[in-house]
């Protein structure tokens, strides 16, 4: 090893300046106190006490969160349900329901039988991987829940990727309707919190699923700048050395992610500015640290793309890369984009999939917020060319958007 190397190394021993707790910026880190989120925690207490309680009357309740990327709707559920979990366990012997608490993401599990499986695998640890239909394991969870007298309340984090499918509706419905197979018996083994990005789930859903989600919705609003910088604040004071920033540092920062109001956005780029100023051995972060950040930073989080399978992958390089070389104009129309991702897989290696597939994958990126779809009717010297699908990203950044994807595919 060289002495420049070496010396690299021993660089690693040395305590950060700026740096106090760098995990507090970590997008799994739980606060103990969400700020400017007090109301819609007070409200889903409130949607929940019945079963707390053990009302006569009371089934299992559902629960649905809507929010874009960034507004506390994860953390606010985990704080909720690990809370609630905790109060039932320390008032065991009271009247009150023993609660088990378990959060998923749709879009992580990617099927309603993995999904099911993974918790019945936390309750029997020797329950076999496969073997059964999701309909049998969510007879065999609540009949589980039901033998050891608790409840289970289940959160499902962008449930859109299960629901976009008849199947999915089903099993959803399974889920809500669950309460039914309990009426005289007034003890429901299960509970839902369903949390989507937007009100294109309502899209997917029959009347029945419609009426029973929308009777309890709880909207997350984006946060302003003054919100941002409470929070900004907050953060820090328990992240960052003292002296290491300011007020007019935190309220710049705060205005630069305003306008999406995306906490988890303010949060990364105060985070990236630590780390500039930390690499160029500054006592504080100033305002060139910071935009130094934004240059390198996603206003989203870059595990979103990291864990897409291969095929959206390709698609989402195939709309960048065409969006790149298309300086004069904002969209891509989805049927170069479809030559684009032939191309791009006949390079790679890769089978191409067919029209059906190829539209899914676009639905898909366009659920989670990576890519804006919509369809329009084409027109040529007044002659109509049919419809067809207009893809735009107007809120990341497409230069570094192909740089990652070049990255994170292996066979490009």
């Amino acid at each position: 090893m060289t002495d420049s190397n070496y010396k690299l190394f021993e660089s690693l021993k040395h305590s950060s300046q700026i740096f106090q707790n760098e995990e507090v910026f970590e997008p799994s880190f739980i606060p103990e106190c969400l700020l400017h989120r007090e109301t819609e925690l007070k409200t889903l207490v409130q949607h929940f006490k019945p079963i707390i309680n053990r009302k006569p009357t009371a089934l299992g309740t559902h629960v649905i969160i809507q929010g874009s990327v960034g507004l506390g709707k994860t953390t606010i559920v985990k704080q909720f349900g690990s809370t609630l979990e905790q109060y039932c366990r320390e008032k065991q012997g009271e009247d009150i329901a023993q609660i088990l608490f378990f959060y998923l993401n749709c879009r992580r599990q990617r099927s309603w039988s993995i999904l099911f499986t993974t918790i019945l695998r936390q309750l029997v640890p020797a329950f076999p991987v496969r073997g059964f239909s999701a309909a049998e394991l969510l007879t065999y969870m609540c009949s589980i829940m039901k033998e050891r007298n608790q409840k289970l309340l289940l959160c499902l984090d962008e449930i859109d990727y299960l629901v976009s499918k008849a199947q999915g509706q089903d099993i959803l419905y399974a889920l809500i309707r669950n309460n039914e197979g309990y009426l005289h018996e007034n003890n429901s083994p299960l509970s839902l919190i369903l949390i989507t990005r937007s009100r294109q789930l309502y899209t997917y859903l029959d009347s029945a699923l419609y009426s029973s989600l929308s009777k309890r919705m709880i909207i997350f609003h984006p946060y302003n700048a003054t919100q941002l910088y409470d929070i900004l604040l907050a953060r820090a004071k328990n992240g960052l050395n003292l002296s290491t920033y300011s007020n007019e540092i935190l309220k710049e920062i705060a205005i630069i992610a305003h306008t999406s109001g995306d906490a988890r956005y303010a949060l990364e780029l105060l985070w990236r500015a630590a780390k500039v100023a930390d690499s160029e051995h500054s006592k504080e972060i100033l305002f060139e640290h910071v935009r130094k950040a934004q240059v390198s930073s996603f206003p989203i989080k870059q595990s979103l793309i990291t864990d897409l399978p291969l095929h959206q992958k390709i698609v989402l390089f195939s709309i960048t890369s065409i969006l790149k070389r298309q300086n004069d104009t904002m969209y891509a129309f989805t049927g170069d984009v479809k030559r684009k991702y032939e191309k791009t897989c006949q390079n790679t290696g890769v089978s191409p999939r067919k029209q059906t597939q190829f539209w899914v994958y676009l639905q898909e990126l366009h659920k989670i917020g990576l890519i804006k779809l919509e369809v329009i009717n084409r027109h040529k010297k007044g002659k109509s060319l049919g419809r067809t699908g207009k893809v735009s990203i107007s809120d990341l950044p497409v230069n570094e958007l192909v740089e990652y994807l070049q990255k994170i595919i292996p066979e490009l």
